[in-house]
């Protein structure tokens, strides 16, 4: 709504107008304003349009329940329409995403008011008996093109948000048209992603040794993914993976990437190759609530014997219900699949996790390890101490250690000299195909039997 008309009340009945919750404009509302504006746009009568999206808001509607969420949104609206110019207009997009009409207002005059969007959300948010420190990401996009329409607008700003979102929260971002040709590129990867990539087995796994540290055996490897690329060559999983996050794919890529895994495996297991392969899984896959359902069925339907297939969750990712997870991962303990928290020490949570989920392995972050022959005395002391903890700690709660990252050879001897079980790491081995860890094996000629 425009500043100089007074609010609708909360809650007012759903309208086109305006949106149920807040009383601001409503997406179609949006839309219409901002095509009248195109309408009448001229040389000197360019406007912006300022796509607001709250960080993390979903973990504060988590912890706060949906009607204090939607409490917090008011309050958020109520802000920001005080901080608009007269003439501007503010709505409700979806969810935590505001939009705003930015009349009279050229690229660069829009880029300042996204950057004074920052100061609104300083104050602390009082909710109850709470203060919240919450911040936005803003993206910019300005009516400079000409045959736009004006959900392609919005459609910039979204992009130039996430744009923003992608460099850090509390950050703003303006449409330029090279992030023009970067969505053009991500929706090409998306759509050939949900299409051919998985049917035409563009997709192939890469398999990382795992190495028992004390006599040098490979026990085991890390699945990784890797896409082929018609056109752009091999794809390392960071360049496609939050593509698959954000288009609602991760859990079909999940789904192959797993079943790839337990067709080798099966493979490996008619053959008398018996290793321990961990796969990484999203906690999108977990909130389906079909996790562990799926591996059951694939676990089953490939006959894999326990201990052979182990699930990796990202102790750095976020779980939203712990509970949830907790008879999930229960429920593939009992077939057999072993759990493992990795890229431990790069969260928050660490020693909670630890003693709250079913964990059968812990894999310390390769962040940790790098430290460990530093050339700063201090902080080689302090991560060489961490790491010792870690693995007492493990070693005493039952739980089989793997520190990640180790590429010097002083770094496998501190690992060695700590107690550390198993290894992983460039120097041990780098991602390589099934038939390539074969050979790898039959060259160190040091395999054993069992993981």
């Amino acid at each position: 709504m425009s500043r100089e008309h007074d609010a609708p009340p909360r809650h007012v009945a759903a309208t086109t107008r305006h949106d149920a919750l807040t009383g601001l404009a409503s997406r179609d509302e949006i839309l219409t304003l901002i095509t009248a504006e195109l309408n009448c746009q001229s040389s000197d009568r360019h406007f912006s349009v300022l796509l607001v999206d709250i960080d993390g808001f979903r973990e504060f509607n988590d912890a706060l329940g949906p009607d204090r969420g939607d409490e917090l949104l008011c309050m958020i609206a109520d802000r920001l329409t005080a901080s608009l110019r007269p003439g501007d207009t503010i709505g409700r997009l979806a969810g935590d995403e505001f939009v705003v009409i930015a009349r009279r207002c050229h690229s660069i005059a829009a880029r300042a008011m996204a950057a004074g969007f920052a100061s609104i959300f300083e104050p602390a948010f009082e909710l109850g008996n709470r203060q919240l420190t919450l911040t936005a990401s803003v993206g910019v996009a300005s009516s400079t093109e000409t045959d736009i329409s004006a959900t392609q607008l919005v459609h910039n700003a979204t992009a130039a948000m996430h744009a923003a979102k992608a460099v850090g929260r509390n950050k703003h971002h303006v449409f330029t048209d090279e992030l023009h040709n970067t969505n053009r590129t991500r929706l090409e990867l998306i759509e050939r992603l949900r299409g051919v990539a998985m049917v035409e087995r563009e997709l192939t796994m890469a398999y990382q040794p795992i190495v028992e540290l004390a006599t040098g055996a490979v026990v085991g490897a890390e699945a990784l993914i890797r896409w082929n690329h018609p056109e752009l060559g091999l794809l390392m999983p960071d360049k496609f993976i939050p593509l698959a996050e954000d288009a609602d794919l991760i859990v079909p890529l999940s789904m192959w990437i797993i079943t790839e895994v337990a067709h080798t495996i099966a493979d490996w297991q008619a053959r008398d190759i018996h290793l321990q392969i961990g796969v990484n899984v999203s906690p999108a896959h977990f909130a389906t609530g079909t996790l562990a359902t799926d591996v059951i069925d694939i676990v089953d339907t490939y006959r894999i014997e326990p201990g052979r297939l182990a699930l990796e969750v990202a102790e750095s990712q976020t779980l939203h219900d712990l509970d949830a997870v907790h008879y999930q991962l229960r429920d593939v303990q009992r077939h057999g699949v072993l759990i493992a928290i990795d890229d431990f020490g790069t969260g928050f949570s660490s020693l909670e996790r630890l003693a709250t989920l079913p964990v059968d392995i812990l894999k310390i972050d390769k962040s940790l390890t790098q430290h460990l022959d530093s050339d700063n005395l201090h902080r080689r002391r302090a991560m060489t101490t961490l790491c010792t903890a870690l693995v007492d700690v493990t070693a005493t709660l039952g739980k089989d250690t793997v520190i990640e990252g180790i590429e010097t050879a002083e770094q496998l001897q501190i690992c060695t000299d700590m107690g550390v079980t198993f290894g992983q790491g460039h120097l041990l081995g780098r991602p390589m195909s099934s038939a390539a860890l074969e050979q790898f094996i039959a060259r160190h000629s040091t395999h054993s039997e069992s993981a």
